[in-house]
């Protein structure tokens, strides 16, 4: 299925129109917009140097290995079931954050990189 986004702007008509014209069936979801791509920019800046200057038992890190420890350690996992009622836990994901919620990440990611460079 194709997927388009919008964001809305002060030309809301065009998105009205594409509302408007929309085969049944189809979905519209309106939602806070997610983590913006100057975030992520500072985000993975971050991620880059705290990965070339601490060590931790003489050891370094890759950035994704600490892009996967600060999402374990500072987003809130989710419980989801699964077909036939097994329960499990989503690994966390930047990618559905918010503006507001993917800033609170990054403050925390921020502390961290203070106290250990």
């Amino acid at each position: 299925m194709e997927r388009t986004v919008h964001r809305l702007t002060a030309d809301r008509s065009r998105v009205l129109e594409m509302v408007s014209q929309a085969p049944d069936g189809y979905i519209v979801e309106i939602r806070k917009p997610s983590r913006s791509l100057e975030q992520n920019a500072l985000y993975w800046s971050s991620v880059h140097e705290i990965a070339e200057s601490v060590w931790l038992d003489g050891r370094k890190f890759t950035p994704m290995v600490w892009h996967r420890y600060f999402k374990e350690r500072f987003l809130p996992g989710r419980i989801i079931e699964l077909p036939y009622g097994q329960i499990t836990e989503a690994e966390p994901s930047t990618a559905e954050l918010t503006v507001e919620e993917f800033s609170d990440f990054i403050e925390q990611v921020t502390q961290f990189k203070e106290l250990h460079l």
